[in-house]
């Protein structure tokens, strides 16, 4: 018991060492200022990077939260997670799991509603009639955080419609429509409220025009695709190989770190557009990743005011961050297994939107 014991404590120091030694390299880092970039592609897509860094501290918004309790028929969404409990799933998922199914069905199915192109306001239509005429930006006065607004006109009655693109999720909670940045955005809030603030999300943006995101199932112990508009859960080939996307960058933006998830959801090479034909360096992006990981693992730090006995802090930033981190970057270099492939579980091509513009984008399996 005595050499169990000591192999235990010096397990905990060699860990608590480690850790201790991660994090002072983080610190030399993000003293550090990231150089200003000179091409312009690198500069646009660090910029991106760096502006989501801080999306997901919105979900964690309390009055948000409460709102979205208020909002989603929770009853419904636990009556249908007892049911999933007798499943032959119960083994391989857990309770939080069919939580998660069961909120991303109702919300798909019940709560929220894609739009193309929005309702004439006059005469009520919102076919061919309305023509897409531009776009302006936000409002001076935004409380609703409106990233652009899309202006439309009625070829019948004349009628001007605009279409804001809303990005307040709480605000989506009452207009409960839109195009994937709106669904991801409003189910992010949905989940995280359902889900309680400790669960970890993250919200997961592409390139080539689409978002989706992810959680962190603790049943499991990895990280599990989500896409809200089409009501697919852990199916990360959708995209490649169900709806024929190519894509060249993916990111992953967590709480605690960002992450480069190209492999992941790239699960053929052919769909796979080179990242040099979109950037300069893939170097210079890979720094800036690393270096915004930094300064998000002080933050981490940081943000622990509970009080820990000697090492034991060292430990939970090892064990919660540092680790999860670590076997998520060796997982990405062997991602792509003999996974049943999508479309023998969904249907072919992407469902949300119209046929029109889904073969536009590339999206309808063809």
């Amino acid at each position: 018991m005595g050499v169990e014991s000591d192999w235990n404590n010096l397990g905990k120091r060699l860990i608590s060492c480690y850790a201790k030694s991660v994090l002072e390299a983080a610190e030399n880092l993000g003293k550090k200022r990231f150089p200003q970039l000179k091409d312009q592609r690198d500069a646009q897509l660090a910029s991106t990077i760096t502006s989501l860094v801080h999306k997901n501290d919105i979900y964690k918004n309390e009055a948000f939260t409460e709102k979205a309790l208020n909002a989603i028929d929770l009853g419904k969404i636990f009556a249908r997670v007892e049911e999933r409990e007798a499943s032959s799933d119960s083994e391989l998922w857990g309770y939080e799991d069919f939580l998660v199914q069961e909120t991303l069905s109702l919300f798909k199915n019940e709560f929220f509603k894609w739009i193309d192109k929005p309702k004439c306001s006059k005469c009520d239509r919102n076919g061919d009639n309305i023509e897409f005429i531009g776009v302006v930006g936000p409002p001076l006065v935004n409380p609703d955080d409106i990233g652009r607004i899309e202006k439309y006109k009625c070829k019948d009655c004349d009628q001007t419609v605009e279409f804001p693109r809303i990005n307040n999720p709480a605000k989506l909670l009452d207009t409960r429509c839109g195009r994937c940045g709106e669904w991801v955005n409003c189910f992010m809030l949905v989940l995280q409220s359902v889900l309680g603030l400790d669960a970890q999300l993250r919200y997961i943006w592409n390139r080539e025009d689409h978002v989706w995101c992810e959680y962190y199932s603790r049943k499991q112990n990895r990280w599990i695709h989500l896409d809200p508009c089409e009501n697919v859960f852990d199916e990360p080939s959708l995209y490649c190989e169900n709806w024929g996307k190519k894509m060249s960058y993916i990111i992953g933006i967590g709480n605690n770190y960002v992450i480069d998830l190209s492999d992941k959801y790239i699960t053929e090479e052919e769909k796979r557009i080179p990242k040099s034909d979109v950037v300069s360096s893939e170097a210079v992006i890979e720094k800036l990743i690393k270096f915004i990981n930094a300064r998000l693992m002080l933050a981490f730090w940081d943000n622990d005011k509970k009080p820990h006995h000697s090492g034991d802090k060292y430990e939970k930033l090892y064990e919660e961050l540092i680790l999860v981190h670590n076997k998520e970057l060796l997982s990405l270099k062997t991602c792509h297994t003999t996974k049943e492939p999508s479309e023998a579980r969904v249907p072919r091509g992407r469902q949300s939107g119209s046929a029109e513009w889904t073969s536009a984008r590339g999206e309808d399996g063809a």
